[in-house]
């Protein structure tokens, strides 16, 4: 197959098509292609409205991260690493995500799971320090969403033949371009391993995504999901630090959950993951706590 950029037929007839089958409130269409670098990592590019210009991982101008977020910059368009910590290629880190262009990331998709080496299916190949966790320990702000790239045809279903997917959920205001967009930047996304799952998290009353003030006293934390099988186990992620809790009665996919939690110090983050009895999985993205300039991550902390 030739590559998408050398053939503007081929870029002109899904754009028409994005076009034709944008229906807002029902049915949003979103132009996009992958920005597929065998040295830096896969991306996808998402544009916002009908326009899309191709900016190649091969031609000199954009055949690094920090070039495409340039020729982006200012536009309606959006960026995610695929598969970030393994198979087929690991995601070069040391080009930190733009925080405008790049506010979320997939960790699950039918390679398996870039979220952290104690993912119930990590990635294969997976290399050390390329999980998104270890990322947020350095100090980026990332929402999660699950992705299929399956190229099987077979949108959103990327189980059918790899036995694994993902999905994102978003929070949005309406069903429109513009609100997608906003909810992508605010990180308002959770994300599943394929499962049609729904899950909101909120810590003080701040959403996923969202941003906490650092506080002395204990936080209350809230979980409501609605899953598609009995959950199994439910586990915090607090920066570095996993906590497990017994899941809901055997017989219910459902959960509303309130606890308080240990004050959460400056530059610390902190989500949810819960796993079901048949496997189905869910994040919610994280929510951080502000960095004071002179604060380090509360490494003995309880989640």
């Amino acid at each position: 197959i030739d590559p998408l950029d050398a053939s503007p037929e081929r870029q002109a007839s899904i754009l028409a098509l994005a076009k034709t089958y944008h229906v807002p409130d029902r049915f949003v269409t979103l132009p996009g292609y992958e920005w597929t670098s065998w040295l830096h990592g896969h991306r996808h590019v998402l544009s916002f409205d009908d326009t899309l210009e191709m900016d190649s991982s091969i031609d000199p101008a954009t055949d690094r991260p920090d070039e495409l977020w340039a020729a982006l910059r200012g536009k309606p368009a959006l960026t995610f690493a695929h598969h970030s910590a393994g198979d087929p290629i690991a995601t070069n880190w040391n080009f930190a995500p733009d925080p405008e262009l790049e506010p979320v990331t997939e960790i699950a998709s039918v390679h398996g799971m870039s979220e952290a080496a104690d993912a119930p299916s990590p990635i294969g190949g997976a290399i050390a320090g390329h999980f998104v966790r270890d990322v947020l320990r350095h100090g980026a702000r990332l929402g999660f969403i699950g992705s299929g790239d399956s190229h099987d045809g077979h949108p959103g279903l990327a189980e059918i033949a790899s036995g694994q997917g993902g999905l994102a959920g978003l929070f949005v205001e309406r069903l429109d371009r513009a609100s997608l967009l906003t909810a992508l930047r605010q990180r308002r996304t959770f994300a599943t391993n394929g499962i049609r799952a729904w899950l909101d998290v909120s810590i003080d009353g701040v959403g996923m995504g969202g941003t906490l003030a650092p506080a002395s006293t204990d936080h209350q934390l809230r979980i409501r999901f609605e899953g598609t099988a009995p959950v199994a186990r439910i586990d915090l992620v607090r920066s570095g630090h996993v906590a497990s809790l017994d899941g809901a009665k055997p017989a219910s996919p459902s959960l509303d959950l309130e606890r308080a939690i240990p004050a959460l110090a400056p530059g610390e983050f902190h989500y949810v993951r819960i796993v079901q009895a048949d496997g189905g999985v869910a994040w919610s993205s994280p929510i951080f706590v502000d960095r004071s300039p002179t604060a380090d991550l509360s490494a003995d902390a309880a989640p």
